[in-house]
């Protein structure tokens, strides 16, 4: 059976419990619990504890970002050379899918460079102009076992490096 005092206050809209925002949780009107509210009604205690207020950082927006004008730029020679004839589908596919171009990568694809005319072979020596194809920029990822001459806007020091270890050359514009 009930207590006498529950029985009496059954049906009351807080059941004994005070104001109906406080539902007899014990805690009171804090506001909220952890950190709720902290820049708008406890905004003191967010400044006394030190938080940092407001937004900060700048994304710059897609058309202005020169990385991704420089992806734009490579896809949209690419679509060019294949709609010439000068790429096939592999070659067109494997240079699309990679923005920026490393040594090994060049390594793997410059038989079939030269195959296309994109490219050059001399004797052992392979002759390439990363320029016409777009790329603006040699990384240096990747092994090389091929001595290539290549000519290019930007080279890394590691893709240089790696390049004339193998018996290459890199000439910048």
């Amino acid at each position: 059976m009930p207590k006498p005092k529950i029985k009496k206050i059954r049906g009351s809209r807080t059941c004994g419990s005070g104001s109906h925002k406080n539902n007899s949780r014990g805690r009171g009107c804090r506001g909220g619990s952890g950190n709720a509210g902290m820049f708008k009604h406890k905004y003191i205690k967010a400044i006394k504890e030190g938080y940092d207020i407001g937004k900060y950082g700048f994304n710059r927006p897609k058309a202005v970002r020169s990385d991704l004008k420089a992806i734009k730029a490579v896809k949209e020679t690419l679509r060019e050379l294949k709609n010439e004839g000068k790429l096939d589908d592999y070659t067109y596919r494997y240079l699309y899918s990679r923005p920026e171009l490393n040594v090994g990568e060049l390594s793997y694809i410059i038989d079939r460079l030269v195959e296309l005319g994109l490219a050059s072979k001399e004797g052992d020596v392979y002759s390439v102009n990363l320029d016409e194809l777009g790329y603006s920029k040699l990384l240096g990822t990747g092994v090389v076992d091929k001595a290539i001459k290549v000519t290019v806007f930007k080279a890394t020091p590691k893709a240089v490096e790696k390049i004339e270890a193998a018996g290459g050359s890199v000439e910048t514009l």
